[in-house]
């Protein structure tokens, strides 16, 4: 027997409301700020999907499968296929156009030396690992922050990257941006946001952060300075050399010096410089 619902009008079987409800609640939680607004976008283009389910309803609203009514099963072929539908947009299906907002650099092949810099008001999630000299993947969750062009100056075998948002992203709006560097040139990063960057794995030459949020460093090749504007934990290797020039937290380990403090490791590292009203925390991992 087929469950009917009352003020649905004669015939409209309950079990539309288990993929109406899904999908509405989805679209709800978009629209305040829980996901990124590119879903829309995704559920245009799977119009065929939506148009595919809305005739077989019409058309099949009066047969049978045995004793099952065509009217209370399609509803839940479309439960599935929503299901699929936000299991996909959140997993960045290709098929998705929201997929699609990608930034891909070019070949790292034939670059030493490369510096970027990227200054957006949302987060930065910045590690090594790509197999381009970079990639910009969206972080899908609500926001304001468009996808990036990038423009590229090459002298030789150094190239220095600049990714500037877009002013109006449209519906591919996001929190922010996942940054991906090749390990292979050695870099000079600077980063300006809310910033969660991995840099264990990149050779770094220079790094400047502003904003806030936290920064893992790996091994230093000589004195390689970090300048901290704003808020940051910056953790650095143990037994590592390092020196902070300013005002900071430090472990308990590391000596004081006019400057600032410096760990007990002998040789050059990190020089870590507190900029302006920023307050900086540096622990050991």
């Amino acid at each position: 027997m087929t469950l009917r619902a009352v003020g649905f009008g004669h015939g409209f079987p309950r079990a539309w409301l288990l993929p109406i409800s899904l999908l509405t609640l989805v679209l709800g939680i978009a629209a305040f700020g829980g996901l990124s607004r590119s879903i829309v976008a995704d559920l245009i283009a799977w119009w065929p999907v939506w148009l595919g389910l809305g005739s077989a309803a019409y058309f099949y609203r009066d047969r049978k499968v045995g004793e099952i009514r065509m009217s209370g099963l399609i509803p839940l072929v479309a439960l599935f296929f929503v299901l699929i539908f936000i299991w996909g947009h959140l997993a960045g299906w290709p098929l998705m156009p929201s997929a699609s907002q990608r930034l891909v650099g070019p070949d790292p092949t034939g670059f030493t030396y490369a510096s970027l810099s990227a200054s957006i008001d949302g987060r930065i999630d910045a590690h090594g690992g790509s197999d381009h000299l970079y990639q910009v993947e969206p972080i899908n969750k609500a926001g304001t922050v468009g996808i990036p062009t990038a423009t590229e100056d090459v002298l030789e075998d150094t190239v220095d990257v600049t990714l500037d948002e877009p002013a109006d992203p449209g519906l591919y709006g996001y929190a922010g941006w996942e940054l991906i560097l090749s390990s292979s040139p050695i870099w000079d990063l600077r980063l300006a946001g809310a910033v969660d960057a991995d840099l264990t794995d990149v050779h770094l030459s220079a790094l400047s952060v502003d904003g806030s949020g936290m920064v893992r460093l790996g091994d230093s090749d000589g004195d390689t300075p970090v300048s901290v504007h704003g808020g940051f934990v910056v953790v650095v290797p143990s037994g590592q050399p390092a020196s902070v020039v300013g005002v900071a937290s430090v472990p308990a380990t590391w000596d004081l010096t006019p400057d600032g403090a410096s760990s007990p490791a002998p040789g050059t590292g990190w020089v870590i410089t507190v900029v302006g009203d920023g307050t900086l925390s540096v622990v050991e991992g």
